[in-house]
């Protein structure tokens, strides 16, 4: 975790600035309806910068009944506002929940909007995911979404979840229920997927990244494979990503085969010359038909090597 916010803290230094960002006009902002109740806000596909103000995930919401559910508010209170302001347009019912799927900042900053406006809401999250949030990782999210937008986060406040739940849990909120699932270490140790069972729809947070390689620093390729199958075995049909266009199965094992390509490749290199100063070269042929996703020349390396340090570890 430590490493991961340093290594986002340096890139931010590019995006410093001191002009306040102008607040978002909902109106440019679309939602996709995904199933009867469940829509979703999909932002750039890209690390957060003053252009995007750190909107960049995919917040959404479920209509359920009595209330509204929202899934990962974003990035800032900003960012929870927009989402507020989206879900006025299609409904009048307050927020009654929240669920964040894991502990990067640019899925649960938003946390503050909502209980500004709905402090009876309930914001739910795995234990570990809701002990980081209540620390000091918290303001260091603040900060650096701070540092990576130009300012765009300004005034936000970490607000960490109210109830930690585990996996498989089933929660009635208002008329639908969400069925939790949490596959231990895979995105970090702290994910959870979220299926609102009667929509068929399954928010994966970022266990699946479509079109893009994420950073995986805390987290672990094996055990996103296994996240990944867990999820393939639901009864869901719609696919929600914690960053990309949301689809039917076929986003997601496409995801998976980045992964098992990957995991495979090393773990092959590795068990021929464990020493093999050259399994970077080696593998990076192998993960060309990914080479169109983005960030893909800044992240492949990264991942190959984090890979290495973690079928090491296997392996002893």
């Amino acid at each position: 975790m430590k490493r991961l916010l340093l290594v986002l803290l340096l890139l931010s230094l590019a995006s410093c600035g001191k002009s306040k960002a102008p607040a978002f006009d909902p109106s440019k902002v679309s939602l996709k309806q995904i199933s009867e109740r469940v829509y979703v806000l999909h932002g750039p596909n890209e690390i957060p910068n003053p252009q995007n103000r750190g909107f960049m995930n995919n917040p959404a919401f479920v209509i359920a009944g009595k209330g509204v559910i929202v899934i990962d508010p974003g990035s800032s209170r900003q960012v929870g506002d927009l989402v507020l302001a989206k879900i006025a347009e299609l409904s009048p019912l307050p927020v009654i929940a929240v669920f964040n799927t894991h502990i990067h900042g640019d899925h649960w900053l938003g946390n503050q909007a909502i209980k500004e406006k709905y402090p009876r809401a309930v914001i739910y999250a795995h234990a570990n995911m809701k002990t980081a949030a209540a620390g000091a990782g918290g303001q260091r999210w603040v900060d650096i979404m701070n540092r990576m937008t130009g300012g765009a986060a300004e005034g936000t406040k970490p607000v960490a979840p109210d109830l930690g739940v585990e996996h498989e849990e089933t929660l009635k909120v208002g008329d639908r229920r969400f069925r939790i699932y949490h596959p231990g270490k895979a995105h970090t140790d702290g994910d959870l997927m979220i299926e609102v069972v009667e929509d068929k729809v399954l928010f994966l947070g970022d266990i699946v990244i479509v079109g893009r390689l994420g950073r995986i620093e805390d987290g672990q390729v094996k055990g996103n494979l296994a996240a990944i199958d867990m999820a393939l075995k639901t009864s869901a049909v719609h696919f929600v990503p914690g960053h990309g266009p949301s689809n039917g199965r076929d986003h997601v094992l496409g995801y998976r085969r980045y992964l098992h390509t990957l995991y495979s490749e090393v773990r092959k290199h590795y068990e021929r010359n464990p020493g093999d100063p050259q399994i970077k070269s080696k593998v990076l042929p192998a993960l060309a038909p990914f080479k169109s996703w983005k960030d893909f020349d800044n992240e492949a390396g990264r991942h190959i090597g984090l890979t290495v340090r973690q079928v090491e570890t296997e392996a002893f």
